[in-house]
């Protein structure tokens, strides 16, 4: 959220220092534009910046000025739509009111929380018992495929059976962005971060095999299979262990406090019984109460009555919260400030873009002028050994030469977990893969046999060899028609935006103040942060 100046407060600095200037010291410009009240100075650019070099301007050279200036443009536009929605005054409609206080009593909630349990935890006597029967001393490597529902995950079911490669099948079908792309395959976990809702189904399997059936899970459909168990390295993940240990602790303290609270105001609920009015109090204590129409009874739990109590324990918590002031602390004012600013660009846009429509024809063209999203595509399998230092990638390249097959090379010294189990295979489908840089399209360009590398990419330097290849068929139009309408809506909403973005940059020109010296100092470290990061 932008650091909110005063604009006189920044002209009437301006003006003194300018009055004390001396040949000795010139301070360093701190604000690099002004729009309307706000102003954005060097903290908060680096800061924004930081998120837009990480997201949208991945990739652009932030020492230059032009992408300095564009990280710049990015901000204005963001904060002009800010003042365009209070100018509709978009923020007194109902449902982002309701967000508002929904999100102010979640932070003065944690905020209670913390203060109340702030030590909890230090006594650690219990830890080993704790890391034992939560399962951080074991480690498993799954592999996945996650659909939209049980019949695309039994016929990916069904394709394995039929002999497909699990690998290539969550390249094609997986709707799992983070695992897809890298044929399902998770980086080694503890027990402890395995889905609660599938653990027990994944443990009863061994290394290798497949479950037999769709498992859900809170994110979707998956096709599961277990690769290896291993024991963990505890001494390496003390950290995380600690960190779980101190969470539980924290949060029976915490338990045990607002059971106190609870009786000292003397919380009573009702029974849940028959259909209530929405004015019918269900729980009351001191100072307030709870209604029908505060709570989605629809929601409740196995245990109804325990759920109620509870839904009333946190009201009367946060009343708690704000009685101590927790809802005037400054991180929880940006925190809603922020939420208010991203909820009136959301409405603003939902007004400007409206409905659009789009035709077959627009559909039909879109397929027809990219056949290479939609055409026959060529499929790769590599073996790879992926090391972190050059010397050993030659040196491992020479032994290949004289014939060491790249599987063996993979799982003595491949720092790829998700494919050194089995000898560094994996398959490619896209040519662009952030995860691989420059190896997918060299891969997907050369022929079976090819001997590749040392190849620098993300993590350190490959060598590999080509093992096989295929082409996948064309995707039929009817199979993309909903993903080309996707493109072609985002794309026409993007057009009525960017005009409306044109329109407030003549409404607000007058408004708009960037100094060019403060802009050009901005990111002048970012060379070496992004080391030190590496390093």
């Amino acid at each position: 959220m932008m650091r909110i100046l005063s604009r006189a407060i920044i002209l009437l600095t301006a003006g003194l220092l300018a009055c004390e200037q001396t040949e000795q010291y010139e301070p360093k410009p701190t604000v690099v534009a002004i729009i309307g009240r706000d102003a954005i100075d060097v903290e908060a650019y680096t800061k924004m910046a930081t998120k837009l070099l990480a997201s949208s301007h991945r990739g652009k050279d932030p020492a230059n000025l032009d992408t300095k200036r564009q990280l710049l443009n990015a901000m204005i536009d963001r904060q002009l739509l800010v003042m365009e929605g209070q100018r509709r005054k978009l923020a007194a409609s109902s449902r982002i009111v309701a967000a508002l206080e929904q999100l102010r009593s979640k932070l003065v909630w944690r905020a209670l929380f913390n203060a109340v349990s702030v030590d909890a935890g230090i006594d650690t006597s219990g830890i080993q018992t704790f890391a034992l029967e939560g399962g951080f001393t074991e480690e498993v490597l799954l592999q996945h495929a996650m659909l939209t529902n049980e019949a695309d995950a039994w016929s990916v079911l069904e394709a394995l059976a039929a002999g497909e490669p699990l690998d290539v099948l969550a390249v094609e079908r997986s709707i799992h962005h983070e695992t897809g792309h890298l044929g399902g395959y998770f980086s080694y976990m503890s027990v402890s971060q395995v889905l609660p809702e599938v653990r027990e189904q994944l443990l009863s399997l061994e290394p290798g095999q497949t479950y037999p059936e769709p498992l859900t899970s809170r994110y979707g459909v998956h096709v599961f299979r277990l690769v290896d168990r291993r024991p963990a390295d505890i001494a390496s993940r003390w950290d995380v262990v600690l960190k779980e240990f101190r969470v539980r602790e924290r949060t029976r303290v915490f338990e045990a406090f607002a059971d106190s609270l609870a009786k000292a105001n003397g919380l009573v609920c009702a029974p849940l019984a028959g259909d209530r009015p929405a004015s019918d109090p269900l729980c009351t204590w001191a100072s307030g109460q709870l209604l029908s129409s505060d709570i989605d009874l629809a929601a409740a739990e196995a245990d109804p009555q325990s759920w109620l109590h509870k839904k009333a324990r946190d009201r009367l918590v946060v009343e708690e919260a704000k009685r101590r002031g927790m809802d005037r602390q400054p991180g929880v004012r940006d925190q809603v400030n922020a939420l208010r600013e991203e909820m009136m660009i959301d409405s603003l846009r939902r007004v400007v873009v409206g409905r659009i429509e789009v035709s077959d024809a627009e559909k039909r063209a879109y397929y027809e002028e990219h056949p290479e999203l939609y055409g026959p595509r060529p499929t790769v399998r590599v073996d790879e050994v992926l090391v972190a230092d050059l010397t050993l990638a030659q040196r491992l390249r020479g032994q290949a030469e004289a014939g060491v097959p790249i599987d063996s090379l993979a799982r003595a010294h491949s720092i790829r977990e998700v494919t050194k189990k089995r000898g560094g295979s994996m398959w490619l489908v896209t040519r662009d893969n952030p995860l691989l840089g420059d190896l997918a399209p060299l891969a997907l360009d050369s022929e079976v046999g090819a001997l590749l590398g040392p190849l620098e990419v993300p993590g350190g330097y490959s060598v590999l060899r080509i093992a096989e290849k295929s082409q996948t068929p064309a995707r039929p139009y009817e199979a993309v028609e909903r993903n080309i309408e996707v493109i072609l809506r985002l794309s026409a909403e993007h057009q009525r935006m960017d005009s409306l973005l044109v329109q407030l940059r003549g409404d607000f020109a007058d408004e708009i103040v960037v100094h060019e010296d403060a802009l050009g100092s901005v990111l002048t470290a970012w060379g070496a942060r992004e080391d030190d990061a590496r390093n």
